[in-house]
């Protein structure tokens, strides 16, 4: 049997980063609703709705409080419990799968962020690339000047010497 050529399989935190799949995955369902959980249990109404609703459960279940309940979870209010306990699981899976949710975040922005300076990089080179050239072509212009300013002036002392009169090559004429 030949042997199938394996890719060793990385852990999600060495694997590479696609910011495709980190924009979906930070923009799905689950990581909105776990971002609604998390932010509403971050909230000091949320503190408010648990002191309410501990407080309706005992005096309901304290059976002298409010006469029209029945007691249903008597001391030492074992459903409370364990509702309680598995109120404390989701919300602490909730806020696991928020700090996730941002640390792909953060890796994204870092991403972004990188890409722009490398942009910001690559635009920097570009722009003195194109100042070194305009200089170049400065300098090429300048020393044209200065080649052709040396042969007029060649030029006009070669016909000045010829005629004599001083005026590069054009005769006087009298007024």
């Amino acid at each position: 049997m030949p042997k199938k050529d394996r890719k060793p399989v990385l852990p999600p935190l060495f694997q590479p980063v696609n910011p495709d799949q980190i924009t979906r995955k930070i923009h799905s369902v689950e990581g909105k609703f776990a971002s609604l959980i998390g932010g509403a249990s971050g909230n000091m109404w949320f503190v408010y709705l648990h002191i309410i609703w501990f407080t309706f459960w005992i005096m309901a279940n304290h059976g002298t409080f409010i006469p029209s309940i029945m007691p249903f979870d008597p001391f030492p209010y074992g459903l409370l419990t364990m509702v309680v306990s598995l109120e404390a699981i989701f919300l602490s899976t909730f806020i696991l799968i928020n700090q996730n949710r941002q640390n792909l975040a953060d890796v994204y922005r870092e991403l972004e962020y990188e890409k722009e300076a490398e942009e910001e990089v690559e635009q920097q080179e570009d722009l003195e690339e194109d100042v070194e050239d305009i200089q170049k072509d400065l300098d090429d212009i300048k020393n044209a000047m200065s080649f052709i300013q040396s042969k007029l002036t060649s030029v006009e002392k070669a016909q000045g010497n010829g005629n004599g009169n001083g005026n590069g090559g054009e005769h006087s004429k009298p007024k």
